[in-house]
């Protein structure tokens, strides 16, 4: 990266500005330097701009954690965050703004080609890997930074200086992607006979496979088979509701291949299942189909067609598969009016793909302009810890509140993804108990419960 232009300082000052209730008076002694003679600066507020391109990370501990700044100034300043000097200028030391563009931005995802097989940008080629640091808020422990030196600048100069925060505690976002409603659906169940038969990879043993496959054959041939463990919506629904949350549901169209769901907007139960969510104050948006991420017509299409079918356009929309291409796919959910978006995460570790727990705007580099969309970023999902990590209740557990932990430092928010279809006992024995008390624990922390819908009405 070279040095940040305008539009890229005026970016991330709009974020800091979601944290301080900023007056003329300060914002008007804003400098911004990309040199060491401050000699003709007094009573300023100069922020150092570096000039290099390479990340040449130094560590600080800023609220008793440890954060890299990606790009230092003052060699001589390793241990400084900021200073006063004899005439009134408040000196940030490093280029804060720069490393906060960094992650906020994606621009790592623009810089190189390394994909993964489905062609999304992978967490192994990350600076968040790189540097351990995808669990941390980097961005907003980087504001922490600012404000601190900005309510010193105010202290010394004797001007008022508050804070803002987005939650009083923590917000907490609960979403669902309807990718499939049926467990025991045929090729399921063909699928099992594959793998019993040595043609496809094994999920689990051999013995639960089996144990699966004659379950779904006798759920296919009775007709008195009762309910689809994965169809678990009324039960979903009515925990929620006991618990006072209102969560977002995404549904997921049927697209060529098996690669999707099964179902279609139009589909009889899932347009009962939408009318009896937004009866009751949940939201439901759209999760766009797999080759829907980099084709406008797509895109527009199933957009369009839920908003027919449905009677209204969805607030907002998640890729399958978190399948994203950037910027690309931010300029198809602008195009096809979309509020927000909620696809930005890694799906290999929970955390923070853009280093901010605060909803943000993501930044056209090509076009050097802030998408007028909203990021919703997504924090952790299930799936992440239980299929990728391989950890345990226990261990999602605990990475939930190491999160929320993070979120409730900055007045922050904690967003968490979990399939209906990963609320079955016959796959995952003991998860409808583990799920239930899990959200009673973060609901017993007293979090400002949204839904993306209603966070974007709160932003605005």
């Amino acid at each position: 990266m070279k040095l940040l232009t305008d539009n890229q300082i005026k970016y991330v000052l709009f974020h800091l500005l979601q944290h301080w209730q900023a007056n003329e008076e300060v914002l008007n002694r804003f400098y911004f330097v990309d040199k060491n003679d401050f000699s003709s600066y007094k009573n300023s507020i100069i922020f150092s701009l570096s000039e290099d391109e390479n990340i040449c990370p130094i560590e600080f501990s800023v609220l008793n954690k440890t954060i890299p700044i990606l790009f230092p100034c003052e060699k001589k300043a390793e241990n400084q965050l900021f200073e006063m000097d004899s005439a009134g200028n408040l000196l940030f030391k490093h280029d804060y703004l720069k490393s906060a563009f960094y992650f906020l931005s994606g621009i790592q995802e623009t810089e190189t080609k390394e994909r993964d097989a489905i062609g999304r940008f992978p967490y192994s080629v990350s600076i968040q890997k790189q540097l351990a640091c995808c669990t941390i808020p980097v961005v907003n422990y980087y504001f922490e930074i600012i404000l601190q030196g900005l309510e010193m600048f105010c202290q010394h100069h004797k001007i008022s200086f508050n804070r803002k925060y987005l939650f009083d505690n923590f917000g907490f976002f609960l979403s669902h992607d309807i990718d499939q409603t049926k467990f025991f659906h045929y090729r399921e169940t063909a699928h099992k006979l594959k793998q019993l038969l040595g043609l496809s990879p094994l999920n689990y043993s051999r013995k639960l496979t089996l144990n699966l496959f004659i379950k779904g054959l006798f759920y296919l041939i009775n007709p008195f088979r009762g309910k689809d463990p994965w169809w678990n919506f009324d039960e979903m629904i009515t925990l929620e509701k006991r618990l006072g949350i209102r969560s977002a549901f995404y549904f997921l169209r049927k697209e060529r291949g098996s690669i999707g769901s099964r179902y279609l907007f139009s589909n009889r139960k899932i347009k009962k299942l939408v009318k009896t969510l937004e009866n009751n104050d949940f939201e439901t948006g759209l999760h766009a189909t797999f080759f829907s991420a980099d084709n406008n017509e797509i895109m527009m299409h199933q957009t369009k067609e839920f908003s027919s079918v449905y009677g209204k356009m969805p607030h907002g929309i998640r890729q399958h598969f978190l399948r994203f291409f950037h910027p690309k796919t931010f300029r198809l959910h602008e195009k096809a009016g979309f509020r927000y978006d909620t696809s930005l995460a890694f799906v290999e570790h929970e955390g923070y793909r853009n280093g901010y727990c605060y909803p943000f705007h993501p930044y056209d580099v090509e076009n050097d302009r802030m998408f007028y969309i909203w990021e919703i970023p997504l924090i952790m999902m299930e799936q992440s810890i239980l299929h990728y990590r391989k950890l345990d209740f226990a261990g999602l557990e605990e990475a939930a509140f190491a999160l929320i932990e993070e979120a409730r430092k900055f007045g922050g928010m904690f967003s968490l993804l979990w399939h209906n279809s990963r609320l079955t006992e016959y796959e995952y024995p003991g998860v409808n108990i583990f799920y239930a008390q899990l959200l009673e624990k973060i609901v017993g922390k007293n979090p400002e419960i949204f839904t993306g819908k209603k966070l974007i009405e709160k932003l605005c």
